[in-house]
């Protein structure tokens, strides 16, 4: 089937070679493949910068007049001061003919570009500052959001929170995944909020296809992980196999257009901590130079920006009126992409979802008490917020539930490899309303970029 944009316009695309040759500047990407040895992503004429941009290093796209075609039915234009991570930046030289694409990997707080992650030509693949480019790409920089798929290609999807929309980049929370379910025992078929401890869960993943053709072949991979607001690949388990429920699951196929059930595997939690993280990855292989792959892995174990991968990091705590709730986690450095990183922060968001109310009853909310405190140490308030817009500095605003009190703890130096604390206290008010749920929100940040998050859901009873 040949390959197309959202208007049904043809893409000139091919693989004009599969080498990798190894590049040694500083600031070409990996790859982190399941058994977390890496690959440099160097020199290569399997894709291009187009390719890269829009078809994630499946394939070479031809000419400008491909891409300035999908950002034409695929994409809208971006304005000044609103670029969000995943967005399309687009070169064009002094003759005003499209150059180069990339994507935006990094903003600031005014909501500009900070840095790109691109592939130059039969170059490597790139981290680099928007201007830190060949000259013959030119100065003339513009932004778009993809809003549709290609046609023609199939693109595997399993929702990172309730409000993925399935794009390049999901916002937080990307740790609440609603498409990965368990059924605690005695096995009723029914998702369950919370695991059972010591006995075999089963576990299980939706995932889409939001394309006109199938994925064959597709197997999903399910992992553990202490609870953490921050993970990186090295702290991922895989789900041990059991007699007729292999991990990975599969293989199986996804049709076009279509969203199904994955196979289960069978898992047994051991009772501390008090609650695990779960991650799904649905894949044909983890290999970026197979040119028979038709939904690569672009970045492995990196939930926001592949959306064959979704993460549920959500503790559901049923509470009683008046009752305390003591909840240790922890958060580690997902990743360290420079040489030195600056100090982190904590934001920590409590948002209130009331019960719908029922003849004119007022929604209402009584907030509760907070505690947190990192590494045994430092601990920190909240402060009550009268609108969503007093949230602390923060671009992403698709946090479950309405923001009612928000806290940051700043300055945090993390080392890579080690872990620390976050001890969470929560105390119910006796004159809460029962059927709401509080949402406090944990998140890890690095300049602009979230790298983590936690979410408790405390279910008033």
């Amino acid at each position: 089937m040949p390959i197309e944009t959202a208007a049904g316009v043809p893409i000139n695309c091919g693989v004009y070679g599969t080498t990798v040759t190894h590049d040694a500047d500083p600031r070409t990407c990996s790859y982190t493949h399941f058994d977390l040895s890496s690959e440099q992503l160097g020199r290569t004429q399997r894709y291009n910068c187009w390719g890269f941009t829009f078809l994630p290093r499946r394939y070479w796209i031809d000419s400008s007049t491909d891409v300035d075609n999908i950002i034409r039915d695929n994409c809208v234009p971006v304005a000044a001061g609103a670029v969000r991570l995943g967005d399309v930046v687009r070169y064009r030289d002094e003759n005003d003919v499209t150059t180069h694409t990339g994507r935006v990997w990094e903003t600031d707080a005014a909501g500009n570009a900070t840095l790109i992650r691109s592939k130059w030509g039969p170059w490597a693949e790139y981290l680099h500052l928007p201007a830190d480019v060949p000259p013959i790409y030119g100065t003339n920089r513009a932004y778009f959001r993809q809003m549709l798929p290609l046609r023609g290609v199939a693109d595997l999807w399993i929702k990172d929170s309730p409000g993925d929309d399935g794009g390049q980049h999901s916002p937080a929370p990307w740790w609440t995944s609603p498409d990965i379910l368990l059924d605690a025992p005695p096995h009723d078929g029914v998702p369950d909020a919370s695991p059972a401890f010591g006995q075999p869960n089963r576990v299980w993943t939706r995932i889409a296809n939001r394309c006109n053709v199938a994925a064959t072949n597709v197997y999903v991979r399910y992992y553990w992980a202490d609870p953490s607001a921050g993970l990186p690949a090295s702290a991922w388990n895989l789900i041990p196999g059991t007699p007729g429920h292999p991990n990975p699951a599969g293989p199986f196929t996804v049709p076009a257009n279509a969203t199904i059930d994955a196979p289960y595997v069978e898992w047994t939690p051991s009772a501390a901590p008090a609650h695990q993280c779960l991650l799904a990855v649905a894949c044909i292989n983890d290999d970026p130079r197979d040119s028979a792959n038709p939904d690569p892995l672009v970045f492995p174990f990196d939930v926001p920006w592949e959306n064959a991968i979704g993460q549920r990091n959500v503790h559901i705590v049923p509470a009683k009126l008046g009752t305390v709730h003591r909840i240790e986690i922890f958060t580690m450095l997902p990743w360290q992409r420079k040489p030195k990183l600056p100090p982190g922060e904590l934001l920590v968001v409590l948002a209130h979802s009331p019960r719908v109310p029922l003849l004119g009853q007022p929604m209402r909310h009584v907030t509760p008490r907070i505690g947190v405190t990192f590494d045994g140490k430092r601990a920190l308030k909240l402060k009550p917020m009268r609108s969503a817009t007093a949230m602390p500095e923060f671009p992403e605003r698709r946090l479950l539930g309405t923001p009612v009190a928000a806290g940051t703890l700043a300055d945090l130096v993390l080392s890579m490899g080690r872990r620390y604390p976050l001890a969470v206290e929560i105390t119910v008010p006796r004159n809460a309303r029962v059927g709401s749920t509080y949402y406090l929100h944990l998140m890890q940040r690095f300049g602009r970029t979230i790298t983590g998050g936690y979410t408790v859901a405390a279910v008033v009873e």
